[in-house]
């Protein structure tokens, strides 16, 4: 199998990029894998997280250049890889769930692209990442340039494109496109404790959370905050809110 998933303890997902005899570079079974895996946690009631990791020591090495990226006989067929990673990269993005990359080793080009379409990236400190694509003839992809761009502005972003340097994961925390570095070998125990303490069991608040997170990427403050008072109200009336607030004066009462 060239992407294992195993529902751990907590509902939390762990999907594992396998093919470590390649650094997890990316392949149309390994992109088709995603997409059965997508179709069930988008029809489920949200899980609690969603971690994504690769095996052998490496998150991805990106797009397999051994391997044709071509299938079909469509207009743009011979793109036809790039078009799967491009869906399983919008449908990551949009997922009810926290979804939390646990990056060892290289995340690289595509692979970069899929660890920047989570909503944390935690990083071993020995971790590098890079989009070398245009070393190779080509314009960055996975959404990657747009990515980047949002995250740290383009004249940083076109940095790092333009030049097709590696990044180490001490300068990439530094730029905001980490979200914590941990000793090298723990990135996923890591991942794994932090996802399990999410919300503190509050998923309806999570989910909301990040559903608001995804709304602020494309709308003014005044839908933002439209969006508020709706999840706000679900939410006053919901049996997370008491159980918090029971728990809240319990502890302070018992302090």
């Amino acid at each position: 199998m060239r992407l294992l998933v195993d529902r751990r303890d907590g509902d939390v997902v762990l999907v594992t990029l396998n093919r470590p005899e390649a650094r997890n570079a990316v392949s149309f079974e390994m992109w088709e894998a995603f997409s059965t895996l997508l179709d069930g946690l988008e029809r489920e009631t949200p899980a609690r997280a969603l971690v994504i990791t690769g095996a052998g020591g490496h998150f991805s090495y990106g797009g397999d250049m051994k391997i044709p990226p071509a299938r079909g006989e469509g207009a743009l067929s011979a793109a036809a890889r790039l078009e799967w990673g491009q869906r399983i990269i919008a449908r990551l993005r949009r997922l009810p769930m926290p979804v939390i990359a646990a990056v060892e080793g290289g995340a690289f080009g595509m692979g970069w692209s899929l660890a920047l379409a989570c909503d944390l990236i935690i990083a071993a400190e020995g971790a590098s990442f890079g989009a070398p694509f245009v070393n190779f003839g080509l314009t960055p992809d996975g959404g990657a340039a747009w990515l980047l761009a949002r995250q740290i502005g383009r004249y940083r972003a076109a940095e790092l494109v333009m030049s097709a340097r590696t990044l180490p994961a001490a300068e990439a925390l530094g730029m905001g496109l980490v979200s914590r570095l941990c000793p090298t070998g723990t990135a996923l125990e890591t991942a794994l404790a932090f996802a399990g303490t999410l919300g503190n069991g509050n998923r309806q608040a999570v989910e909301l959370t990040k559903r608001l997170l995804h709304n602020a990427e494309g709308s003014d403050l005044d839908a933002s905050h439209a969006l508020e008072l709706v999840y706000c109200a679900h939410l006053q009336s919901g049996d997370e809110l008491r159980r918090a607030r029971d728990a809240f004066i319990n502890a302070r009462k018992q302090g």
